[in-house]
């Protein structure tokens, strides 16, 4: 049980680490009193937004240590000036930095918290494509088995002669707006799918993953064998970039849900939604933007031929477009919390 010296010693400590941030707060405050935000920027109001939100936490830290009605006060007057200000006087600055702050902050906070999970999700797809491709470099038969017959119209090497020897699909940006819009409304429907199907019955999910690896590995495992490997990664590399991992994603975040709807432990059903479902929601919302990206990617870029683009570039492309998705959410921001 704690005395009453100890107790006065926690408020001063409290007040000590954060006073600090009231000043930096209440001056930004006066400089919003004489100034518009448009005079003052991008850059205060970002500020801004981020002290407001730091003081409200202090405020509901500080209710739960005394009833001392100078420190409330205090706190009680920074925070409503700037609520004031947060949400009445730029309400578009503010959404911007809230949006900036949701993709820069609270999607990679949340990717890295479920880390083992999206590892899961991942290596079942891989466990996919490497089986699918094993099996068809064995026996190319089995092609005909995993694939779904409409790829067979044509052989890949045929497929590929012909591509290159006709005129470009993408001739406009009116068509590669037009087919990139078909193509990640199709990509939404997949993953949700997955996501839907592990959320349901979770196995269901994992089936799905490894089914759409299988695919994968077994459609380029035919084309390797044809003598168009080269050509099937500059395809679907740029693209696959994207799409693949929102798929995971997606699956990952149904598996999520459908881990706290199915197995929720001692706390129950209830409790296990609630703590899910701001994770889910987060990773969702990114799957689908990455999705919309790797949409309008494959209905432009990804259609140009050889004519156009060599293949090393395309699959350069696709290495870049992979390796900046994975420092957003796994890596920079680790990197400046340890600094």
């Amino acid at each position: 049980m704690k005395t009453a010296g100890s107790t006065r010693f926690d408020i001063e400590r409290f007040m000590r680490e954060r006073q600090s941030r009231w000043h930096a707060l209440q001056a930004l405050l006066e400089d919003f009193d004489m100034h518009s935000p448009e005079e003052l920027g991008r850059s205060a109001i970002v500020e801004l937004v981020r002290l407001y939100r730091i003081a409200c936490s202090d405020l509901n830290q500080a209710r739960s240590y005394t009833a001392n009605p100078e420190l409330l006060g205090h706190l009680n007057q920074l925070v409503s000036r700037a609520y004031r200000i947060v949400y009445q006087a730029a309400p578009g600055a503010i959404k911007r930095a809230e949006f900036r702050r949701f993709l820069m902050h609270d999607v990679p906070m949340t990717f890295r918290a479920e880390i083992r999970l999206m590892l899961t999700a991942a290596g079942i797809f891989c466990a996919g494509a490497l089986i699918g491709l094993a099996a068809v470099l064995a026996d190319p038969g089995f092609g005909e088995v995993l694939i779904p017959a409409e790829f067979f119209s044509e052989s890949p090497s045929d497929r590929v002669a012909r591509i290159e020897k006709d005129p470009e699909r993408i001739e406009s940006l009116h068509d590669a707006a037009e087919f990139g819009s078909m193509l990640y409304t199709h990509n939404i429907q997949v993953s949700f799918l997955t996501f839907s199907a592990g959320a349901l019955t979770l196995f269901g999910g994992w089936l799905l993953l490894f089914y759409n690896g299988l695919i994968l590995g077994a459609v380029g495992g035919l084309y390797a064998i044809d003598g168009v490997g080269t050509f099937f990664l500059a395809w679907v590399g740029p693209h696959g970039a994207l799409e693949l991992p929102a798929i995971i994603f997606s699956a990952a975040a149904g598996l999520r849900l459908g881990g706290a709807l199915l197995t929720p432990g001692e706390f129950g059903r209830g409790e296990a939604l609630r703590e899910a479902f701001p994770a889910v929601f987060r990773i969702l919302i990114t799957a689908a933007l990455v999705l919309v990206a790797a949409g309008l990617i494959e209905g432009s870029f990804s259609q140009l031929s050889v004519k156009s683009v060599p293949y090393g570039f395309k699959i350069g492309v696709a290495a870049t477009l992979f390796t900046c998705l994975i420092l957003w959410l796994f890596v920079l921001r680790r990197r400046r919390e340890a600094a």
